[in-house]
């Protein structure tokens, strides 16, 4: 029951709000000029928020308390390392992806980066870590939601595997609302919009993992909230604009479906799954508390 309160509450802002913004710009939400308008932005901005109101909610009403809620930060045992990792696992499947695409959408490009000019662009990538940092509280939102709340309910009434997988599904259909709206994959793609949100579950039940594994050697869902903002913030797309040669970025926007995203994620499913085993190995050595739902 806490579970289905909880799932309500953070997917129903989405579901009322975000058809009323789009009909309020005339045109779906990420697509177009309605994409860089205000209002998206700001929507974006407060509906990542929903898990993390809807968390607090949820405790509220079945009288659960507030404990157990991840918010410790800590540095001992060598919990550091699960921070450096939140900095470099998304850094790293960046510029894995980044070279995956390249090597199989851009094999007859001239040139791929902009050489001569890329000192002063490294520094320019790496001052969108500030924005990221400045984006901190949204993005918490939604992990203080999926990694605080909803994953360790999840694990207690289902073994770990099960748990991951449904809340991936869990996480990337609350995305449904967005994706509708034109959010990651556009609007002109072979059997949309189901196909990009069957994309966004596998996508999310990855990162989930991850995003997991983290937050259980921490005890924190902070190191999560940070490699989140990394993963949204300093993306393949900024990386290419911002180090690509003339053109190059410009035909990589046009590969925006189902397809080249799947192509994209490769190395995030890589990771993903070594995660994914680590923690139900774990798992199986550990009992999982009573629940009481």
């Amino acid at each position: 029951m806490r579970l289905v309160i909880f799932y309500t509450l953070a997917i129903l802002p989405l579901i009322i709000f975000t058809p009323i913004f789009s009909n309020l710009l005339g045109e779906p939400m990420f697509t177009g000029e309605a994409a860089a308008s205000q209002l998206t932005t700001t929507w974006g901005v407060i509906g990542m928020c929903a898990p993390a109101l809807a968390n607090v909610l949820t405790r509220v009403i079945t009288r659960e308390g507030l404990k157990d809620s991840y918010l410790k930060l800590e540095m001992k045992n060598g919990k550091w390392k699960y921070y450096l990792l939140a900095f470099g696992i998304p850094l790293l499947y960046m510029i894995i992806t980044v070279f995956l695409v390249l090597l199989v959408y851009c094999r007859d490009a001239e040139s791929w980066f902009a050489t001569d000019q890329i000192p002063t662009r490294f520094w320019a990538y790496f001052s969108q870590l500030g924005t990221t940092l400045l984006l901190f509280m949204p993005l918490f939102g939604e992990e203080f939601g999926w990694r605080a709340y909803m994953t360790p309910k999840l694990e207690q009434i289902m073994p770990m595997p099960a748990a991951l997988v449904v809340g991936g599904i869990l996480w990337g259909v609350w995305h449904a609302p967005l994706t509708v709206q034109g959010h990651n994959f556009g609007l002109d793609y072979p059997g949309f919009p189901f196909l990009g949100i069957f994309m966004m579950c596998v996508m999310c039940t990855a990162l989930g993992a991850i995003l997991t594994l983290l937050t259980k050697r921490t005890q924190s869902v902070i190191p999560a909230a940070i490699m989140h903002g990394i993963n949204n913030n300093m993306n393949f797309a900024l990386f290419l604009s911002v180090f690509g040669a003339e053109g190059i970025s410009k035909h990589i926007e046009t590969l925006n479906s189902p397809a080249s995203m799947a192509l994209m994620n490769v190395p995030i499913a890589i990771i993903g799954a070594v995660c994914f085993v680590i923690l139900c190995k774990e798992a199986k050595q550990k009992p999982v508390e009573n629940y009481t739902p």
